[in-house]
């Protein structure tokens, strides 16, 4: 169940003629469907697993980024093909390699096609990344050693995910949902980066001197 700030038009019509300023919006319940499995060409094994939270949060927890177009609300439509996505269409408009991994990519395969079975993964990071329901994650980004990097970085999503409400918590801001090179000059620290949680506080400081090794490791970060 995932949970939205949605201002009430009412109250907000309301609080525009009042001079007290505006009310506090009571959270509504957003129930969204479970995960839409499509295995009638590819099979279980190489299935595509549809997760509703992962995409509603790239939309700023709301429904209208994919409905009701491209697809329709209420009634599920026919299962992609690669033909139409490759050319811009459906899934395709959004996993375009830029907004998010692109369709074409063929490194990013298993990231959709990621079958069915349950991962082996920890309770605590499948709870986190799906809102209870276990789901195959995305392999390590290993970021190579540079000028502005003293040691190879190897970023997991699963130790990630803990605490920070799944996807949610890093996608689409600060990172969309696509693998790109580290930015230069040290801007990974930044707080428009890993910055923003790496802060002394949520979790140990980009900035400290004494945590480097704890992301660059000269042989090769280890999860």
């Amino acid at each position: 169940m995932l949970v939205v700030q949605l201002a009430d038009p009412a109250a907000a019509m309301s609080d525009a003629r009042s001079t007290r300023g505006p009310s506090r919006a009571a959270p509504i319940e957003l129930r969204l469907p479970a995960d839409i499995v499509y295995s009638l060409v590819v099979g279980s094994d190489s299935a595509v697993v549809f997760s509703h939270q992962t995409h509603v949060a790239f939309a700023g927890n709301r429904c209208t980024g994919c409905h009701a177009r491209p697809f329709p609300m209420l009634r599920r439509g026919p299962a992609q093909v690669h033909r139409d996505m490759d050319a811009g269409g459906g899934c395709g408009m959004c996993h375009d390699g830029k907004q998010a991994f692109g369709v074409v990519d063929s490194d990013e395969c298993r990231t959709c096609h990621s079958g069915v079975r349950v991962p082996r993964t920890t309770a605590a990071g499948a709870r986190a990344q799906a809102g209870g329901t276990a789901r195959r994650l995305p392999g390590p980004h290993a970021y190579p050693r540079s000028e502005s990097s003293p040691g190879t970085v190897t970023f997991w999503h699963e130790p990630h995910l803990v605490g920070v409400g799944g996807c949610a918590g890093c996608h689409p801001k600060p990172f969309k949902f696509i693998s790109v090179p580290p930015w230069p000059d040290g801007g990974m620290h930044e707080r428009a980066a890993c910055g923003v949680c790496h802060d002394g506080n949520r979790a140990f400081a980009a900035d400290d001197p004494g945590a480097c090794s704890r992301c660059h490791v000269e042989a090769g970060a280890r999860p």
